[in-house]
């Protein structure tokens, strides 16, 4: 506690249980008794703590001392100022009601908000603290000193993330205290964030200074510094520099996307990033409050208009360092069609996808992005003059995972945004259609065929028949890897073909039958295994 006593006494006043008032013209000590002091506490005793000699005659700009304990002190409220999602509010007796905003709250308290929920409070002297999703918090005490503007107010996360802009305090009466479950952090004018957890309590402090104490731990956070505080710690609790703000000039103002996705330069140091979107420019309260392994997040659906993305970087000790601010856009018209196929999730087969999507309204022609990542760098395929609603994709996409997506364009050539981005993969089930005889022509085991191999895991039907038709099978086998060896053949004309049998059941198409004509058994043992005639046609 006892840096805490320093940090008071380092910001207020010689007399430390003093409020200083300056004197006004017109001034009187009977006038400002009324105005100030408790009831039973008579404007004489005023008089003599500040050794006055004509209690009617005041000088103005003096200043006139009021012991703390003799000021009138009120019940002060918190009021919701913004909500998102739901939250619900528990008074000091007991009851429970879902909050809203204008709802004002007494000391007592307690206020629980949902996943995806944020809401702002604003206590008595204008400071206000944004709840986070998942938080629980307590108002522990809320009282005002009549009409001095000091305020004391006391706040206990149990859980989750606040951040706080507390004013700059007026007095030795006025304090703004955070408790958690293992520190306390005392503030006199500050933007500050709590975090508290299972793994102890986080304090981040962009502007002012905090206090923060644990146990007999104690240390004084300066601007650009965090701790962490965990119970049964060590003995120290060491200021951390915050890592620096993300360089966000690439985001682009105007989206062009209902769920636009963010990417910044990384930061040195950071193992992720905090990512929030609000429709306020203070972030009173959030839309999306989300967390990135790298430098880049998807935004949730947005509707039309304006909205302000944040963005901090987390380092490897959990501490979230200095914002990054940045206001962008969505342009809601012309509304995009909704995408048909590929659907969400779909294996394509062939390596031009047909894309297709419904008729948009107000739309007069069409664009359409395919890349191989969410965030449509480098798009692989696109177009912004289609008429109609559907697309081939012109050149061959190699196997794997692509997105796509597809937006209007109106009559005067107003491009709308896109919309969802649809994941599929491209898994092409090609017609085998070049099959080979071993380079050995004919081995001790019997005759090998093989061919290109398909994708990984795909295995293979092969088949011979006597009749170009494939009315009677000679051969018909399954086999796991692009070859196989036939044993007893019998020489003469053969029609072959094979088809790729993918991983999950789904079957290719046999592409034309070639032709093979092998000798006969009594030609092979007079000629040799190498004197084998093979046609290969069709």
């Amino acid at each position: 506690m006892g840096l805490l006593l320093a940090l008071a006494s380092a910001c207020v006043p010689a007399f430390a249980e003093d409020w200083v008032y300056r004197v006004r013209p017109g001034d009187t000590l009977w006038d400002l008794g009324g105005a100030y002091l408790k009831p039973g506490i008579d404007w004489h005793r005023l008089q003599q703590h500040n050794r006055i000699a004509d209690p009617y005659r005041l000088a103005p700009g003096s200043r006139l001392r009021i012991p703390l304990t003799w000021l009138r002190q009120q019940p002060a409220q918190a009021r919701v100022v913004a909500l998102v999602g739901q939250a619900t509010a528990i008074t000091s007796g007991g009851t429970q009601r879902p909050v809203s905003e204008g709802m004002e709250l007494g000391a007592g308290s307690r206020l629980l908000t949902a996943l995806g929920a944020s809401l702002s409070l604003q206590f008595a002297d204008g400071s206000r603290l944004r709840l986070r999703e998942s938080s629980e918090l307590v108002l522990d005490r809320l009282t005002r000193y009549g009409r001095t503007g000091m305020v004391d107010t006391r706040v206990r996360l149990q859980r989750g993330r606040i951040n706080n802009e507390v004013r700059r305090l007026r007095g030795p009466g006025d304090q703004f205290i955070v408790d958690t479950p293992t520190a306390s952090s005392a503030v006199r004018g500050t933007r500050f964030r709590i975090h508290t957890g299972e793994q102890g309590t986080r304090a981040e402090v962009l502007d002012g200074r905090v206090a923060v104490t644990a146990g007999q731990r104690a240390t004084l956070l300066k601007p650009g510094f965090g701790t962490r505080a965990q119970a049964g710690g060590s003995d120290r609790l060491e200021p951390v520099a915050l890592l620096p703000a993300p360089d966000l000039s690439s985001i682009a103002v105007e989206q062009d996307s209902v769920r636009p996705q963010f990417s910044w330069p990384a930061v040195a140091g950071a193992s992720g990033y905090r990512v929030l979107i609000s429709r306020h420019p203070d972030f009173a309260a959030l839309i999306a409050d989300l967390a990135a392994t790298g430098p880049s997040a998807g935004a949730p659906a947005l509707e039309p208009g304006q909205y302000h993305l944040r963005v901090s970087a987390i380092d490897a000790e959990g501490l979230e360092g200095r914002d990054a601010d940045v206001a962008f856009r969505i342009e809601g018209r012309p509304v995009p069609p909704y995408a048909v196929a590929p659907s969400a999730g779909s294996l394509v087969r062939q390596d031009r996808p047909a894309l297709r999507w419904t008729q948009a309204p107000e739309a007069h022609r069409y664009r359409y992005e395919v890349a191989d990542n969410p965030e449509f760098r480098d798009p692989v395929a696109q177009g912004g003059d289609v008429r109609g609603e559907a697309i081939t994709v012109a050149k061959p996409l190699a196997p794997g995972a692509y997105y796509w997506r597809v937006g209007s364009i109106d009559a005067q050539g107003k491009k709308g945004p896109f919309g969802d981005a649809i994941e599929f993969t491209v898994r092409p089930l090609d017609p085998i259609d070049d099959i080979d005889l071993d380079k050995d022509g004919a081995r001790a085991g019997g005759i090998t065929f093989h061919w290109r191999a398909g994708q990984p895991g795909q295995r293979y039907r092969f088949q011979m028949s006597r009749s170009p038709s494939f009315e009677r099978l000679g051969v018909d086998e399954v086999v796991d890897q692009p070859e196989i060896t036939l044993a007893k053949l019998a020489g003469g004309t053969w029609y072959l073909r094979a088809q790729a049998i993918d991983s999950d059941g789904e079957v290719g198409e046999f592409a034309p039958a070639q032709k093979v004509k092998l000798p006969c058994r009594l030609c092979r043992v007079g000629a040799g295994a190498g004197a084998l005639l093979i046609l290969l046609s069709l």
